[in-house]
């Protein structure tokens, strides 16, 4: 039972998300580390909203996710598990994400609702917006701000931190773009709403390129703001060959997305902490 939970939520996947709440948190502490349990905490609360997200969008998505081949073997299309089992499991995350707020400081309490309405309803764009990508990206883009707030006490965000958000919003969405071609087939005779079944497979990687590019203008744009050092020049190069990468035609579309677009990501968030 707890295996097949594991495999529902994906929870491994949080840790590549864990750079990203660093980087924010280190921007909010001033520059420099915040206590453990601050860290502690934070990540309590990530994995908390993603458990809560990541179920709602598998609940939402069964009807969907059974019509389709490659997904069609999930939890609850296949009957593995119930959707009042999935439900539970989501009321735990939101439970989980709330209780690690609370901890966190009453600024971060207050608010916590505000995440969960993307994290509830992005899901759902794909039935009305080929845009829908954006959405996945906006809300990630969103934890690094929280993990500030965590860190500095309050919500006056910095310049570089709104900055950063840019990046992840950028940086996800593209790669999530990349990895909607694996269904642009069954998007297209299903009518689910994406990029690729709307502009074809190339259209769609000319989208997610600008996504990358804007993403690589606003990571150097942080590096130009603050002093930058041989290992911030170095972790940039590398988040740039990632990048690259993605688009390289003969590295199959499931690694392009995982784990190159991952690394890509953690590669950008470590970037402004070697400045």
């Amino acid at each position: 039972m707890l295996r097949k939970i594991l495999r529902f939520i994906k929870v491994e996947h949080t840790a590549f998300s864990v750079p990203l709440l660093f980087t924010g948190a280190w921007m909010g502490a001033g520059y420099r580390w915040p206590q453990v349990e601050v860290l502690i905490g934070i990540v309590a609360a990530a994995i908390g909203a993603r458990i809560f997200g990541m179920s709602f969008n598998r609940i939402f998505d069964r009807r969907i996710d059974a019509q389709n081949p490659r997904t069609a073997g999930r939890e609850l299309p296949s009957g593995a598990m119930s959707v009042r089992l999935a439900v539970t499991i989501a009321l735990g995350g939101l439970l989980l994400y709330l209780a690690a707020c609370a901890f966190l400081g009453p600024w971060c309490l207050a608010l916590s609702p505000l995440p969960l309405i993307p994290l509830l309803g992005y899901s759902l764009l794909k039935r009305y917006t080929a845009l829908c990508h954006f959405g996945i990206g906006f809300c990630l883009a969103l934890a690094p701000l929280g993990a500030y707030v965590a860190a500095a006490g309050h919500p006056r965000l910095s310049l570089p931190v709104l900055l950063f958000a840019g990046f992840v919003f950028f940086w996800l969405s593209g790669a999530d773009i990349i990895y909607a071609q694996l269904d642009l087939e069954n998007d297209r005779l299903t009518g689910i709403h994406s990029l690729p079944a709307a502009l074809g497979a190339t259209g769609a990687q000319w989208v997610a390129g600008g996504a990358h590019l804007t993403a690589l203008v606003i990571l150097a744009l942080i590096l130009r703001a603050g002093s930058s050092g041989p290992a911030a020049l170095a972790a940039f190069t590398v988040t740039s060959a990632l990048f690259v990468m993605m688009y390289l035609p003969f590295i199959p579309l499931p690694k392009r997305f995982f784990p190159l677009a991952s690394l890509a990501g953690v590669a950008g968030a470590i970037t402004p902490m070697l400045m």
